[in-house]
């Protein structure tokens, strides 16, 4: 059900990693930043920690899913990633966000 509900809420996510058990894995360990993570819109000035979790979480594999990456090597950074958390979440969870960044997107003027 938590693979269905993140593949819903990002189109950046193909079909094909549903069933792929790195990425199941993935899903599970980072559930709680990708079920707050937030694509940043075109006029961001600034970055929140929901973008920054989509930047580092979501992005890698919306570059596979436009071509530019392998499979493979996405699988293998979905692993990585998952060990690096496993090994001491809290330090891998600080490194996804900077520390100067704010609690929520900041926009540019004039954008909605």
């Amino acid at each position: 059900m938590l693979v269905e509900e993140i593949v819903s809420r990002f189109p950046e996510i193909p079909d094909d990693l549903k069933e792929e058990p790195i990425f199941i894995t993935f899903v599970n360990t980072f559930s709680d930043q990708l079920l707050v993570a937030q694509k940043p819109s075109n006029c961001s000035v600034e970055y929140g920690a929901p973008n920054h979790y989509f930047m580092k979480l979501v992005n890698p594999i919306g570059i596979y899913k436009i071509g530019l990456m392998k499979k493979e090597l996405l699988l293998s950074q979905l692993q990585s990633m998952s060990e690096e958390f496993e090994k001491d979440p809290q330090r891998f969870l600080a490194s996804l966000v900077p520390e100067n960044a704010s609690d929520q997107e900041v926009r540019g003027p004039g954008c909605v």
